[in-house]
């Protein structure tokens, strides 16, 4: 059993751990080796957990330490730094005073004017006389700078007025140099008056100013004092020379009797102001610097009370877990034995039962029916600008280099533009909208954009409190490259609004009319109908408007079936980038194909630029719609069928330049189908075969020319998934040029949308109800954006009516349709006598795609 460590206290780590056995468990009646074993396993986990949790604790104190010492350190180091250089500045502010003092005692005092010349007198009296006028100049330089205190004694006129000034020697200079280490070594003291006599100075001077004085008396006993503190004084150079003209002084003075009996007091230099005033301020600074230290001691002495506070708090706090943990481990030891009986009964009377319940149940009760599964939901997310992609202007095919595509212009008299449409809300505000190309350079703003905080208001009126709508059309040229077209939401929905792509040449190679709707990305698009055969091209324009990386897989299908295209599985968009695919180099001579495109990552777009001649003859040009999803019903509206004269005419030496139904299935397992035309009346009678079918992952083809000339919807109904397209054929001479145009199967419009017509040729539209009955709104939209009178169109079920926006305005637009969710509408266009074009309608905006949810497995 391992040993537990002591963590009482916080400094335990500058103390050797006590060894502390741990507790040993009572040994119980029955069982008590087990038990035993069990007890200590838990104690030693526990004591491991602790002695781990002590290290942290003392490993943290002794960062906490040197930290502490760290700081004192840097405190000390700094504090010697501030005093070092304090006791310079003092060394220094004391030396320049010294030399001031002496600069000035060595300059010769002034004599005085009108000064009778002095008798000759003896070497000692001239001594005495030097001496004297040494320490008349000190005593007035002190009253000059003391002033009036009333300290100083009034001198004695009488006995300087007779007495002459003694010129002075080079042999003063000892005697000046002593009185000034004097007055240097008592600062305190004041010179005397040398005219006056010895005995008045000293009678009328105050006491209390010289008790730190040693007298002179004239007895030896008297003088011991005197000659003792000359003797400390001997030590300096100029110690012997004053000690020699004091003794002249003394003996030559005109009153001897009198300084025998009171000798005068010893006159001192007082202290230099400015040297005074400097040892004041470093004495301020010394006590600053004190006060700052002790202060910093303090805090220091607080965070280290405060840390081994909490350090001792986190020890307690770890060795009460540990008693609890012994504590919980000798009990689960005791009962151990215990509890795996009762468990062991308890599992071997739910066996029981459950053997009996499941027994009784497969007599009883009849097989579960299968579990209901529940629908998927959708969670929407807030709207955002709403985002489509048009498809670029067609061009001609020049030839591949490499995997890259050389195109060229199609003709030289070319209409290429963009249209839009942009519907207010009931307050009448446009959202703002524009065109970019995929990178979201070159932005072409079409309507202003509104506010963000304004935009997130729902609106029901204008400012004025009137209800009610406008639009706002737009019509862009020169736009050849690839354009998404944003729409900003109003009051937190989606806006209405939608761009078309419109293309016209009347020369060249791509000479025709076609139409492309502007699409929203998706990440699944399906194409029938396609041709790769002698003469036609087949493009696929790839683009990812997204900001996010796209992996493009491309599965094609033919005639045969599935067509190998393993370099089409992992085509990689980055964001803001189109690439454009022949399809004829992956599929070759092919009249009927149908691609299958699937993105991960970022949604892309898809679209199709299909282009014939016959030889040297233009023979149709179209941007190719995408179809619906696959499924087992496929409806086409807009069919348009031309005259049979026509037909005839222009498919007498080619039978494919005829109408045609192409379907393809989507399935391993093939598909049979059947074919209903609608009319305006309802369901067309049509000769098709009874048994019409379309192989595995193939592509079929259905004549239609048998239809007279008109306009139809075309339904596909089959027994398994399948997508179809129906290619339309417009001309009448086989010399001239014709053209083609491609119907795609078209998912049926729920909510309202605005589609905006062609700027090239006359659009109309086709509605079709196919279930049930259906009632559509259709508002159309001038010119100048106004919105006309809403009209309703009343479809019965099974039939397929035509609208033509110009019997409401003659300078129309574009169209707002507002349906019941069962209606399938497409435009179909229509310009010269050889030229057609068909659009499929967009969806509802939806500003964000929503998150499928599915609920109950």
């Amino acid at each position: 059993m391992s040993d537990e460590k002591n963590v009482n206290s916080a400094d335990s780590a500058d103390k050797p751990a006590e060894q502390v056995p741990a507790p040993k468990p009572a040994a119980s009646s029955q069982g008590a080796a087990g038990s035993g074993e069990q007890v200590s396993a838990a104690l030693s986990r526990a004591e491991q957990k602790a002695a781990k949790a002590k290290a942290k604790v003392d490993a943290k104190l002794e960062k906490a330490r040197a930290k502490e010492a760290q700081l004192r350190a840097k405190a000390d180091a700094k504090n010697a730094a501030r005093e070092q250089k304090s006791l310079e500045a003092e060394q220094e502010s004391a030396a320049k005073a010294a030399a001031k003092a002496q600069k000035k005692s060595a300059s010769p005092a002034p004599a005085k004017p009108g000064a009778e010349p002095a008798p000759a007198v003896e070497p000692a009296t001239a001594g005495s006389a030097k001496t004297g006028q040494a320490d008349q100049g000190s005593k007035a330089e002190a009253e000059e700078k003391s002033g009036p205190s009333g300290n100083s004694q009034p001198n004695a006129t009488t006995a300087a007025a007779g007495a002459p000034e003694a010129k002075p020697e080079a042999n003063d200079q000892p005697a000046q140099a002593a009185q000034q280490n004097s007055a240097g070594a008592h600062p305190a003291h004041k010179s005397t008056d040398p005219a006056a006599p010895a005995v008045p100075a000293a009678a009328h001077e105050p006491k209390a100013a010289h008790k730190a004085e040693p007298e002179l008396a004239a007895t030896p006993e008297k003088q011991k004092p005197a000659e003792s503190s000359k003797d400390a004084a001997a030590d300096s150079p100029s110690a012997k020379p004053a000690e020699d003209a004091g003794t002249a002084a003394a003996s030559a003075s005109p009153s001897t009797d009198a300084a025998s009996k009171e000798p005068a007091p010893i006159a001192k230099e007082p202290e230099n102001a400015k040297a005074a005033k400097r040892r004041r301020k470093l004495e301020k600074i010394r006590a600053a610097e004190a006060a700052k230290e002790e202060q910093a001691q303090q805090a220091q002495a607080t965070e280290a009370g405060i840390a081994s506070e909490s350090a001792a708090g986190s020890v307690n706090a770890r060795r009460k877990k540990l008693d609890k943990a012994r504590a919980a481990a000798s009990k689960d030891a005791a009962t151990a034995s215990t509890r795996k009986k009762t468990g062991a009964v308890l599992l071997s009377l739910a066996a029981v039962l459950a053997a009996s319940a499941a027994v009784g149940a497969g007599s009883l009760v009849a097989p579960k029916a299968a579990e209901k599964t529940l629908p998927a939901a959708v969670t929407n997310l807030p709207a955002g600008d709403a985002s489509s992609v048009c498809a670029p202007t067609p061009k001609l095919l020049k030839g591949v280099d490499g995997t890259d595509p050389q195109f060229a212009a199609g003709g030289k008299e070319i209409s290429s533009n963009l249209r839009s449409i942009a519907v207010s809300d009931l307050a009448k505000r446009i959202p703002g909208s524009s065109f970019a190309k995929l990178d979201g350079t070159s932005e072409r703003p079409l309507t202003e954009r509104i506010a963000e905080d304004q935009a997130l208001e729902a609106r029901g009126s204008d400012d004025d409190g009137q209800t009610g709508r406008t639009s706002k059309v737009s019509t862009v040229n020169g736009v050849d490259h690839a354009q998404v077209y944003s729409l900003q939401p109003l009051g937190g929905l989606a806006s209405e609004g939608s761009a078309l792509r419109s293309y016209q040449a009347k020369d060249g190679d791509l000479a025709g009319l076609a139409t492309g709707t502007c699409q929203a990305p998706a990440s699944t698009w399906r194409f029938t109908g396609l041709q790769t055969s002698t003469g036609s091209t087949s493009v696929m324009n790839l683009a990812n408007p997204t900001h996010t990386t796209a992996q493009v897989s491309l599965r094609l299908r033919g005639p045969e079936g599935l067509i190998d295209t393993p370099t089409l599985q992992s085509i990689v968009l980055a964001p803001g980038e189109s690439r454009a695919l022949v399809l004829g180099g992956y599929a070759q001579d092919m009249d009927s194909v149908s691609a299958e495109v699937t993105s991960l990552g970022g949604k892309i777009t898809a679209s199709v630029q299909q282009a014939a001649l016959r030889g040297l003859t233009p023979s149709g040009v179209d941007l190719v719609a995408a179809n619906a999803s696959a499924s087992n019903t496929q409806v086409i509206p807009g069919v348009w069928i031309d005259e049979k004269s026509n037909s005839d005419a222009l498919s007498k030496d080619d039978g494919t330049l005829v109408p045609q139904l192409h379907v393809s299935a989507t399935g391993s397992s093939g598909a049979g189908y059947k074919v209903k035309v609608l009319g305006k009346d309802g369901e067309v009678a049509a000769s098709f075969d009874d048994n019409l079918a379309v192989s595995s992952n193939a592509t079929g083809v259905q004549s239609l020319k048998q239809l007279a000339s008109g306009y139809y919807t075309i339904v596909v109904e089959s027994d398994a998934p399948v997508t179809a397209a129906v290619r339309m054929v417009r001309g009448s001479d086989p010399k001239d040029s014709s053209d083609t145009a491609w119907a795609a199967s078209s998912n049926v419009l729920a909510g309202t949308q605005a589609m905006p017509l062609s700027a090239n040729g006359t659009g109309k539209f086709a509605l079709a109800a196919v279930d049930s009955d259906s009632t559509v709104e259709a508002t159309v939209v001038g010119k100048n954006g106004k919105l006309n009178k809403v009209k309703k169109l009343a479809i019965n079920a099974g039939s397929s009516i035509v609208f033509d926006p110009k019997t409401v305005a003659n300078d129309a637009q574009a169209v707002i349709f507002s349906t019941d969710a069962n209606t399938y509408i497409g435009q179909l266009t229509l310009g010269s006598e050889r030229s057609i074009a068909w659009a499929a309608m967009p969806q509802a905006n939806a500003g964000r795609d929503g998150i499928v949810v599915n609920i109950g497995g």
